[in-house]
């Protein structure tokens, strides 16, 4: 390669410093030379005018002209900032290869694209063409290593159940499914399709280009008004501007204004041209064609093989025009080198009709800036002859002048638009730029570019067959249905994408993505080297064959869908930005051991679906053409956009997006928006430091944060937070909840840490044996899931840590804002996680009083911030923890030890030291609970309560109290008695006074029936049938029917009763069970044999 564009770079060279010192144009490398000797370099070093390191000194160390003269500095005149670039880097590649350093194919096809840009840019058309040959050369090789398998393993796009892939709906050309790249660059020439250079059917012949070209409404007026005006119309526009960005159909609408002019029946056209054609009366004749291509015509004149040397635009005009014998018309002009006058009239009249087509123009006007020695001319000749064409082919009927211009800004801005630096080339450009558009714009009509949408067909006709009236059906059910999924998921994505105006666009666009092109349109194209709609085909043909070749299944080709990990698709990609982006493709984007595809692995749920790889793809795809901007990143309904297919859960995307952010290395997040970056981002740092963590370290950031969990007792009396052992718990008669450490973690089902702990701890305080046994309840951590607040808390403490060495870190604002957001974002992972791993409550019990307790786990769940408040509502519930307790429950509580009471009563006291004591008694959180509940007797006393007394004297109960008597309970205290009933009403009895003799009293214990007029005195009928209804509270379900089975059920199931139970339930939720919820309840429903079930709509 650097044997081509040496001799190219050193014509180039020499005439640029010609310019400003004649004596030294072939002699510059001495410059060279004069720098490295200042700098102690031997005077025996030689410097050949050849030798591509030393060109590309002179290209790119501004210093050796400026040192030599003051202020001279030529190249940024000739080159700009782009041509520039295009030798820094050739540079630095022909270092790499004169030390022996090796280029992977990416790297090559990279260096041979910059050679070829650099070598247009400076005129060298023909050195550029034999780069471009040995450049096709090698894509044919490296397209022949991707083979099949290898694009199949990279290509792994979910399809989507009831939809077409694409590949089946619409496929590609079969240059682009084969990778015929040679015919898929898209750089349509038009030199080589007018003198015969171009082999390519696509460009050269006229039937197959029309064919692969979508007629926009721009072209069919251009074409319209050319055909108008070679068929004699003079009220067709004579001269037409053709002025776009790189890349945006310039050309490609000079070569159909070439083909129209070929003179081919009407009849041999595609049907749509040839409907354009008739339209605007063409006429099949004969149309004298010029082609005019400023790269390709050397400011040193061209020999003519069979006649003279031209040395001019006008006489190259003149030549193609009509040969010699137009020739002579300009031939003085031409050899003396000034602009033609009279002639140009005479010549125009002589060989109309005509149709002229001058490309490139200010890329052969900017070569003669400050030189009077060339035999094209001078600078300024060019716009004098620009202004006679002008008017000349005004002033012919027939003629047609089309001129290309590359777009600017405004004629009086400094700079030219992004995108247009590489054609305008330099300062010398951007003058012939100005003055060519001031000269032309007074007499041409401007031509209007494709707009965006038809952009969108320009690319589906030259890439895709055209649609039957199945694939139409077919592109409709895809359109609706990615339509309807958006509606589905209305707040993952943007509003435009649930409107009926979309589906129109997708069907438009397919098989390609509105997202993919609103893109490609929006951002790549603002990027310098990409060449709009030229940049979109050679990008998309790359992509589309990579897709085709791994047998893609998708319905739609979208961001996400873009395999970044083969090699065509990355070079081409990556042509356009800075060489070190593959690594952060290669580490945080695709490929099989980047971030994206190790998250997919490790997570099953993302990995069946590719789910991280096609988010990262998306994010890079269109976040990268944004980074440094002042609004870099794509936003989450953008990339939800360019990822989601029909089939997808866009809730996973949160959880995965959160993973890549996590551990890429160069994936940012910010502000509702997402991207990379070449800088490393501080997750490394953050996660080095969170894996050099001492579990230690970990145990005691957990420790601190459940320490704020004692101020909510929910209803113990205390909350005990992280023990380190039994005797940092009190032994005292309340209830009291302990946390357990982290370290003593606890599995269903088995005799884990935390058991061996709370099972001790409820047996000793120390080394003395515990007595209030019954006065606490454990929390536990689940084993799992400390797991996973192990790893949160770690990565909080990471990035705490970074946030507190921000000095020594020295943290850009970028990073800092990122180290900020990350710790809030992993400060709120830790607490929910805390909530959700701090789970089993481990209750001691005992079944059996004559049996060892135990300790019985209940899994703890619920809404609450609160873990004491959630132990409290499900311990509540189960009856394990109470903070009331009717004396009726307190006389169950009684029925368990009947020995308590056997001599007739038991104290409060002693009651209340059982209640403390011995697990098989209720729980309760106070003795409040307790004195408040034997106070609150019910009417049926004998049955489900007892008796109160104050005292015990000479065999008979002191301030003996019952239920309807006129004074009030006696207090509580320790003293009080719970006197049987069976004593009690005995005493009662033999109080009362006797009745009076013919007139027995009526027992107070035993109703009597009333007696009087009218009124049976036998025996009532006798009570054949029981029923109860009861509604039990929705907290407390198990405490209430364990009393109803205790006390009314147990009685009722004598021999001979027939007992039936039946429980009625009905739940209702305004807002709708989910769908799990039903599943769940009816499985469970049917699996316990209910009679009846069911959800109803209400």
């Amino acid at each position: 390669m650097f044997e081509v564009i040496a001799p190219a770079l050193d014509d180039f060279i020499s005439s640029v410093i010609g310019q400003g010192d004649p004596a030294l144009g072939a002699a510059w490398p001495k410059l060279v030379q004069n720098k490295d000797s200042k700098n102690g370099a031997p005077s025996t070093k030689t410097y050949e005018p050849l030798d591509p390191q030393v060109q590309l000194r002179m290209l790119t160390e501004g210093n050796i002209t400026g040192g030599f003269r003051k202020g001279w500095y030529p190249f940024n005149e000739a080159l700009g900032k782009a041509g520039e670039s295009f030798a820094i880097e050739l540079r630095e590649a022909r270092n790499t290869w004169a030390h022996n350093g090796s280029f992977s194919d990416d790297d090559a096809y990279r260096t041979l694209d910059t050679a070829e840009r650099l070598l247009r840019l400076i005129g060298s058309g023909a050195e550029a063409d034999e780069v471009q040959t040995i450049k096709r050369n090698l894509r044919r090789v490296t397209a022949d290593k991707d083979d099949k398998k290898v694009l199949k393993a990279a290509v792994d796009n979910p399809e989507a159940t009831g939809l077409k892939p694409w590949r089946e709906v619409l496929p590609p050309h079969d240059d682009v499914a084969t990778g015929n790249f040679a015919s898929s660059e898209f750089a349509a020439d038009l030199h080589k399709v007018a003198f015969g250079g171009e082999q390519d059917s696509d460009y050269a012949d006229p039937v197959t280009f029309f064919r692969r070209t979508y007629l926009t409404e721009g072209l069919t007026d251009l074409v319209g008004r050319a055909v108008r005006r070679l068929s004699g119309d003079d009220n067709a526009p004579p001269v037409i501007n053709l002025q776009t960005n790189f890349g945006g159909g310039k050309t490609h609408s000079m070569l159909a204004l070439w083909h129209v002019a070929a003179g081919l029946p009407v009849g041999d056209f595609p049907q749509e041209t040839a409907d354009l054609l008739t339209t605007n009366g063409y006429q099949a004749g004969m149309v004298n064609r010029v082609a005019i291509v400023g790269n390709h015509f050397s400011p040193a004149g061209e020999p003519k093989t069979d006649g003279p040397h031209v040395n001019t635009l006008w006489g190259e005009l003149a030549w193609q025009l009509g040969g010699a014998e137009a020739y002579a018309l300009v031939a003085e002009a031409d050899v003396n080198r000034t602009p033609p006058g009279a002639a140009l009239h005479e010549l125009l009249a002589k060989y109309s009709p005509a149709v002229i087509l001058i490309d490139e123009w200010v890329a052969y006007a900017r070569s003669l800036v400050g030189r009077d020695d060339l035999a094209g001319g001078t600078f300024d000749d060019q716009f004098t002859f620009a202004q006679s064409l002008t008017e000349a082919a005004k002033g012919t009927s027939g003629v047609l002048l089309v001129i290309s211009i590359p777009a600017s800004n405004a004629i009086d801005s400094s700079e030219p638009i992004a995108g247009s630096a590489e054609e305008v080339g330099g300062s010398n450009g951007l003058e012939a730029l100005h003055r060519l558009q001031r000269v032309v714009g007074r007499l041409a009509d401007q031509w209007r570019p494709a707009s965006s949408l038809e952009a969108y067909q320009i690319v589906r006709q030259r890439l895709f067959q055209q649609p039957d009236a199945a694939a139409l059906a077919s592109i409709g059910a895809t359109a609706r249905a990615y339509v309807d999924f958006y509606r589905k998921y209305n707040d993952d994505f943007p509003r435009e994408s649930r409107e009926p105006a979309y589906e129109d666009r997708i069907k438009r666009t397919y098989p390609i993505h509105p997202e993919l092109f609103d893109r490609l349109y929006e951002e790549w194209s603002s990027l310098e080297r990409f060449q709009r709609t030229r940049g979109v085909l050679r990008l998309m043909s790359t992509v589309i064959h990579a897709l085709w070749t791994g047998d893609d299944s998708s319905p739609l080709i979208m961001p996400g869908s873009i395999p970044l990990a083969v090699g065509r698709v990355n070079s081409e990609l990556t042509s356009y930005l800075q060489d070190s982006w593959k690594a952060v493709i290669d580490a945080d984007v695709d490929g099989p051991n980047s971030e994206p595809a190790r998250i997919d692995v490790a997570k099953p749920l993302f990995g069946q679906r590719s789910l991280t790889k096609r988010l990262a793809r998306t994010v890079f795809f269109g976040a990268v053409p944004t980074i440094g901007s002042a609004h870099k990143g794509l936003e989450t309904q953008r990339v939800f956009l360019g990822t989601a297919v029909p089939g997808d859960v866009p809730g996973n995307f949160h959880a995965a997006l959160t993973q890549l952010g996590d551990r890429a290395t160069y994936f940012y997040l910010g502000s509702g928006k997402y991207w990379y970056d070449l800088q490393a981002n501080i997750t490394r740092t953050a996660k080095d430091q969170a894996e050099r963590l001492h579990k230690e370290d970990v145990w005691a950031e957990i420790a601190l944060r459940l320490q704020a969990q004692a101020r909510t007792r929910g209803d113990f009396a205390g909350v005990h937070v992280c023990p380190e052992s039994n005797i940092d718990i009190p032994d005292t008669d309340e209830a009291r909840l302990v946390i357990l450490h982290p370290k003593v973690a606890h599995k269903r089902g088995t005799d884990s840490a935390a058991k061996a702990f709370a099972h001790k701890t409820t047996e000793q305080r120390g080394n003395a044996n515990r007595i209030n046994r019954n006065m606490l309840v454990y929390l536990a951590a689940d084993e799992a899931r400390l797991e996973e607040l192990d790893n949160a808390v770690r990565d909080y403490l990471g990035w705490s840590h970074v946030l507190a060495n921000e000095a020594d870190l020295d943290l850009t604002t970028n990073q800092k804002d990122q180290a900020t957001q990350r710790q809030a974002t992993a400060d709120q992972t830790v607490k929910s996680r805390l909530l959700q791993t701090f789970t089993w409550a481990l209750i001691p019990s005992q079944p059996d009083p004559g049996a060892p307790f135990i300790l019985r786990e209940t899994k703890v769940e619920g809404q609450s911030e609160s873990l004491a408040e959630r132990v409290s509502r499900r311990l509540g519930s189960d009856g394990d923890l109470s903070t009331q307790q009717a004396a009726v429950t307190v006389r169950l509580a009684i029925n368990k030890v009947p020995q308590i009471w056997k001599d007739g009563h038991v104290t409060l006291g002693a009651l209340w030291e059982l209640y403390c004591q011995y697990p098989y008694m209720p729980r309760l959180r106070d003795r409040k609970v307790l004195q408040e509940g034997v106070r609150e007797l019910p009417l049926i006393w004998e049955t489900d309560a007892f008796a109160l007394a104050t005292g015990y004297q000479d065999g008979r109960y002191v301030g003996l109290w019952i239920p309807g008597d006129a004074n009030s309970a006696p207090v509580a205290t320790d003293s009080l008695l719970l006197v049987r009933p069976d004593v009690a009403t005995k005493q009662r009895a033999e109080e009362e006074p006797a009745p009076e003799s013919g007139d027995p009293s009526p027992s107070p214990t035993k109703p009597q029936p009333a007696k009087g007029p009218g009124v049976d005195v036998g025996f009532p009928p006798a009570k054949t049938r029981f029923y109860g209804v009861k509604t039990l509270s929705s907290d407390k379900i198990a405490l209430d029917f364990k009393n109803i089975a205790d006390e009314v059920i147990a009685n009722l199931r004598d021999q001979g009763i027939e007992l039936v139970v039946r429980i009625e339930i009905e739940a209702v939720d305004s807002n709708g069970f989910d769908e799990n919820k039903i599943r769940t309840v009816a499985e469970n429903a049917k699996t316990l044999k209910f009679d009846q079930s069911g959800f109803e709509e209400s």
